[in-house]
């Protein structure tokens, strides 16, 4: 379901929230690739293969033909300037059973950032989630990404876990 948002007052912007197809698949994996580029600043570790985009480009594409997986865009004027995507996971089962709709990946381009549509996608996403039975939505964050950090903690997230990493 496409979802139209209008933003501010005069000279706001207008933007969509749609699920993704196969042919979003090669804009959705470009940004993935700037939001891979960023990251390395935070670490070394996010540094990319040579051949990331392509790699992307398909996992990306058979996202959006799965019912547990699930690619949404935002654009504005038909260009794509944001994406989420994710999958439903079960959580272990030495805990008390849950379905986590985990969010791989969400990338907005920074020329856009801070008009509502990061928060436009997770509520997408969540909704998504919810229509699914999920018990609520994971994800993981770079540890140097701060911005990032306060967007997750301002939609309500909280951390329950670190993820370190030991390279030899």
């Amino acid at each position: 379901m496409e979802r139209r948002h209008e933003k501010g007052a005069p000279g706001g912007i207008s933007f969509t929230i749609r699920p993704g197809r196969r042919s979003d698949a090669a804009a959705a994996a470009r940004l993935w690739v700037r939001s891979a580029e960023e990251h390395t600043l935070y670490d070394p570790v996010y540094a990319t293969a040579p051949d990331a985009e392509k790699v992307m480009r398909r996992f990306l594409a058979d996202l959006s033909g799965s019912s547990h997986s699930c690619l949404f865009v935002a654009e504005i004027d038909g260009e794509v300037i944001g994406f989420l995507s994710g999958e439903l996971r079960e959580g272990s089962p030495a805990f008390k059973p849950k379905t986590w709709a985990a969010i791989e990946d969400i990338y907005v381009v920074p020329a856009y950032r801070s008009l509502g549509i990061g928060r436009a996608l997770f509520e997408r996403c969540s909704e998504w989630a919810r229509e699914r039975g999920a018990d609520g939505v994971s994800l993981q964050v770079a540890a140097g990404n701060l911005r990032a950090r306060k967007f997750y903690e301002r939609l309500g997230f909280h951390e329950v876990s670190v993820y370190e990493v030991k390279e030899f």
